[in-house]
């Protein structure tokens, strides 16, 4: 068997409060291999987004990681600069919320959101090579 495209071992995400920790993400452990579809389902306060956040280091205090590994392609990405994860998503890694409203701001147009991602993640090209990716997207979609 090939080695995992995504390992997440021992994940553990506290918020820290006056009243001590909140063990939101506490062990979490899972790999995903290539073409493989993975599922994280629980009750509302679970630690589902909290999970995906983590592995995309998007976690914001009072919230930290507090440790475990995720290996992306073999390649810690707990253990990398700010710069190198920045790079990494979006073109390697991203999250898709399920709730649209979390997602997109729904008075910008798709298309300029889209082409913000695409330069904040210095996905090279000019402005006429974003409009033309943007439309095979938007093709794809019918």
């Amino acid at each position: 068997m090939s080695q995992p495209v995504l390992q997440v071992r021992d994940l553990r995400v506290y918020y820290h409060t006056k009243r001590g920790a909140a063990k939101a993400v506490d062990g979490v452990t899972f790999a995903l291999q290539a073409r493989e579809r993975f599922g994280l389902v629980g009750e509302s306060g679970s630690g589902k987004s909290t999970t995906g956040l983590a592995i995309l280091r998007l976690i914001k205090p009072p919230g930290q990681i507090e440790g475990g590994e995720v290996l992306l392609d073999g390649l810690n990405v707990l253990a990398i600069s700010e710069e190198r994860m920045r790079g990494l998503r979006l073109a390697t890694i991203a999250l898709v919320a399920q709730g649209a409203m979390n997602s997109l701001n729904p008075v910008i147009r798709v298309r300029e959101q889209l082409v913000d991602a695409l330069t904040d993640h210095r996905i090279a090209g000019a402005r006429r090579d974003y409009d033309r990716r943007v439309n095979e997207l938007k093709h794809n979609l019918k």
